[in-house]
C-alpha cells in the first residue's frame, strides 16, 4: 500500500513539472512582444512601418502618421496655387560702401576736374536693324563710351545723358556696381524698348529680352540682398525710336519704385580713363 502511494505521488510530481516547463517555453517569445518590436521600428521617422507612426493607411493609422502625410499634401497644393513667388538670392562679393548722402556736398570754389566715383560705364554698340534679341556683347567693339549717372529715360527723348549722335539701331551695356546698405527683399525692374537684362554678380536677375511692339515694357523680379557691393550689368538693345531703358528698385514687392539713384551706383575701375580714350 505504501509503495503504491509513493508511486502515485511521484507521478503527480512529474506531471506538474512537465506542465510548468511547457508554460515557460510558450512564454519565452510571446506574440505581444514581437509585435512591440515591429511597432517601435515602424515608429521611427521615415521608416514607413505599420502602426501609429507608420505611413500605411487604414483605421489603425495613428494621428502622427496621418498628420505628416496631410501636411505634405497641403504644402504642395499651396505652392502650386496661391503660394508666394520664390525670391532669388545673390551674395555680394564685397562689403558695402559707406552710404552716400541723398544730396552731395557742394563743391568748393575753384575745385575743377573733380572725379566722382558714382555712376556707371556705358558702352554703345552698333547692331543690325533686324536684331530681335540681345547680342553677344563679348564679340562686339563699342562705338561710343560715356558715364551714365543713372539709367533713366523719358519717352520723347530716350535715355538721359545719351551723347549726341547715338541713335537706333544700337545696343548699350552698363557696368559698375550696386551698393546695398540695408538687408531686404528688393523688387528690381527694367523697362525698355526693346530688350533688356539686369545681372548681379554675373547672375541674370531680370530677363526682359525681345522686341517690344507696343511701347516700353517693364519686368520685375524679387531678390533678397544683404548689405554689400554687387557687380552690376544692365544690357539693352533698341531697333527703333528713342533709346528707352530704365532701372528701378523698391523694397518688397509692394514698395514704391524709384529709379536707382546715382549715390547707389559706382563706376568700375578705370571707367573715366576708358571714356577719355574712347575705348
Amino acid at each position: 500500500m505504501l509503495r503504491t502511494s509513493a508511486i502515485l505521488i511521484a507521478s503527480f510530481g512529474l506531471l506538474a513539472a512537465c506542465a510548468t516547463s511547457s508554460a515557460n517555453t510558450s512564454n519565452s517569445n510571446p506574440p505581444g512582444d514581437a509585435g512591440k518590436v515591429n511597432y517601435d521600428v515602424g515608429a521611427q521617422p521615415g521608416a514607413g512601418g505599420s502602426g501609429d507612426g507608420g505611413a500605411a493607411g487604414g483605421d489603425s493609422a495613428g494621428d502622427a502618421g496621418g498628420t505628416a502625410v496631410k501636411g505634405r499634401d497641403t504644402t504642395l497644393t499651396r505652392g502650386a496655387t496661391t503660394g508666394p513667388k520664390v525670391v532669388k538670392r545673390v551674395a555680394a562679393a564685397k562689403p558695402p560702401k559707406p552710404e552716400e548722402p541723398a544730396e552731395p556736398a557742394p563743391t568748393k570754389p575753384g575745385r575743377k576736374g573733380r572725379v566722382v566715383p558714382n555712376g556707371l560705364l556705358a558702352e554703345v554698340f552698333a547692331v543690325p536693324a533686324a536684331t530681335d534679341k540681345l547680342p553677344d556683347f563679348a564679340g562686339l567693339t563699342p562705338s561710343k563710351l560715356f558715364i551714365a549717372n543713372t539709367i533713366d529715360s523719358v519717352a520723347a527723348t530716350g535715355l538721359a545723358g545719351l551723347p549726341a549722335g547715338v541713335a537706333a539701331p544700337a545696343a548699350i551695356r552698363f557696368t559698375g556696381s550696386l551698393n546695398v546698405t540695408e538687408a531686404a527683399e528688393y523688387k528690381l525692374c527694367t523697362t525698355s524698348q526693346d530688350g533688356s537684362q539686369l545681372l548681379l554678380e554675373s547672375t541674370v536677375i531680370v530677363d526682359n529680352d525681345g522686341v517690344k511692339t507696343n511701347g516700353p515694357a517693364e519686368l520685375c523680379e524679387l531678390v533678397a540682398l544683404d548689405p554689400g557691393e554687387y557687380a552690376l550689368e544692365v544690357r539693352s538693345f533698341h531697333v527703333s525710336g528713342p533709346l528707352f531703358v530704365r532701372l528701378t528698385w523698391a523694397k518688397g514687392k509692394d514698395g514704391a519704385a524709384e529709379v536707382i539713384p546715382t549715390r547707389s551706383l559706382f563706376k568700375p575701375a578705370g571707367a573715366d580713363d576708358r571714356v577719355k580714350a574712347g575705348k
